[in-house]
């Protein structure tokens, strides 16, 4: 028997309809979260479909009518506002009393945070919804077709979320509702980011194990986390979506997930860079306190170097172009690369994890810096939503390397962020230099972190084993470029929250620690 009919459906919709054109209120680091508790519901085999972001932030249908509309809030150091989490529930779940659903709510909370909290008692409701004595015992509710038109008429005409729950609450809600509500109402206590990563993958490879048995673990588990990641992703890029669009079906997401294992393709080299990305931004926002700004700032930077990851990393051409800007490889690997299984290829993507790792946090950091900025100039930066899009700082006509152009670091076309080589500076900047030194157009700043190289100006009129001679250069060109050593820069746990002024730093015509 089909629980979730046609007309089960319309409800929801008429109540997605007052949802999707509300205000937007700042994302609390629930972002890369919600994906994991996304897929993590996709692996349960008592459900049937799961949204993302459409009434709620999950939500999920069971194959018996149960629907569990979910909150998902990420708050290591923080404290909740339980008001607003438990009201926005409320309002869920009594449109869906006034709508007639047939179907067995469950509102939830899911919630990563060190100390336990506890859902409301009837009283703290009340003060919740700021009804006092005006509260009624119980409210009769009109049919189905009066409730719609009553919602259009007196909620929806407004897109503002509190003064839609308000209008609601004062015609609507009732003392028998908030029972009801209360009794079904449940909280889910979730580990750390990283935590749950690691049982979401293990999880993962259960259920879709690798067919080599002898094939790396932790690679593996990283593939099925992008690939499950991808998919989900999809979604959140669709223009108006209606439920038939947002859904995912487990039955679709199980065959996806099996036909993609069955033969290594490019995508699943796209999957595991994607797996890298989202694994480092859960680093970030799990070890570091970051305000609220930061921490919308980073879900928009972090959604669209999914996009972007996604579109370079699915041919040859575009992972050469990745290797060629932060691997420590020498030219010629870099060069037969192209001819190499998709296993060896992979093989070669995973051998440069920490050098991608190092690229993503010094690119992230910077844009982060540049919005920091532009928020506190006055400008509305959510406005300009390229801002937040690596793509925005790339040059698209170079294609053998990442080519970054930042508008804030005048008289410096092409810039390139450079593999952090550490200790071993002198035994690998031989190769990155070889590399460096042979494309073309070359880039006149080179971001090079540990770089024992001179800071501030040099050329490139030299042998390999000369480099860091320091002539006198009147203005940079192919032939000149400007080394930052990156020591402004905080990428490390805890420094995230610092806000650099990169005009002051990486974007100056010398390196501020330029010897004179």
């Amino acid at each position: 028997m089909n629980l979730y009919t046609k007309e089960e459906l319309d409800k929801l919709s008429v109540m997605y309809d007052g949802d999707k054109d509300r205000d937007a209120t700042s994302k609390i680091r629930g972002f890369l979260f919600q994906d994991y508790v996304t897929i993590m519901c996709l692996l349960n085999n008592q459900v049937k479909y799961v949204c993302s972001e459409y009434l709620e932030d999950v939500d999920v249908f069971f194959e018996d009518g149960t629907f569990e509309f979910i909150q998902v809030k990420y708050y290591p150091n923080t404290n909740p506002d339980m008001k607003d989490i438990s009201t926005d529930l409320y309002y869920q779940y009594l449109r869906l009393q006034m709508l007639h659903s047939t179907l067995t709510a469950k509102p939830s909370l899911y919630i990563h945070r060190k100390s336990p909290v506890k859902k409301p008692t009837l009283d703290e409701m009340k003060k919740y919804i700021n009804l006092g004595n005006k509260l009624k015992k119980a409210v009769p509710y009109p049919d189905v077709k009066n409730s719609e038109t009553w919602l259009r008429k007196n909620v929806y005409n407004t897109n503002k979320k509190d003064t839609q729950k308000n209008n609601l609450f004062t015609t609507m809600a009732s003392e028998e509702s908030l029972n009801d509500f209360i009794e079904k109402y449940d909280i889910s206590y979730k580990d750390d980011i990283k935590q749950y990563k690691e049982k979401l993958m293990e999880d993962l490879a259960e259920v879709y194990p690798d067919s080599d048995e002898n094939g790396d673990k932790d690679r593996w588990q990283l593939i099925l986390l992008g690939l499950a990641i991808s998919y989900v992703q999809r979604r959140y890029m669709l223009v108006n979506p209606c439920f038939e669009q947002l859904k995912v079906d487990k039955k679709e997401f199980d065959q996806y997930m099996t036909e993609s294992v069955k033969t290594k393709t490019e995508q699943t080299i796209v999957s595991y860079l994607v797996s890298i990305v989202c694994e480092e931004y859960g680093e970030i926002i799990n070890n570091n306190d970051l305000s609220d700004l930061q921490i919308r700032i980073l879900n928009l930077i972090y959604k669209n170097t999914i996009q972007w990851i996604n579109k370079i990393g699915e041919t040859v051409e575009g992972q050469c172009q990745l290797l060629n800007t932060f691997s420590i490889y020498e030219v010629s690997k870099i060069a037969s690369y192209r001819e190499s299984s998709v296993e060896n290829r992979l093989f070669n993507i995973a051998e440069c994890k920490l050098l991608f790792d190092y690229f993503l946090d010094y690119l992230w950091k910077i844009m982060l810096n540049i919005c920091q900025q532009k928020d506190s100039e006055g400008i509305k930066i959510f406005e300009h939503l390229e801002l937040f899009d690596p793509v925005h700082y790339m040059v698209p006509t170079v294609t053998n390397y990442i080519c970054l152009k930042f508008p804030e670091d005048q008289g410096v076309d092409y810039s390139i962020i450079l593999p952090q080589v550490g200790s071993k500076f002198n035994e690998l900047k031989r190769k990155v230099i070889e590399r460096i030194v042979h494309v073309s157009p070359k880039p006149g700043k080179w971001f090079f972190e540990n770089s024992k190289l001179k800071k501030g100006k040099n050329y490139y009129d030299y042998s390999t084993a000369n480099v860091s001679e320091n002539p006198t250069v009147a203005d940079l060109g192919e032939k000149s470029f400007y080394i930052e050593c990156m020591d402004c820069i905080g990428v490390g746990e805890g420094e995230w929250s610092n806000c650099e002024n990169c005009g002051d730093c990486i974007f100056t015509e010398k390196c501020i620690k330029e010897e004179n």
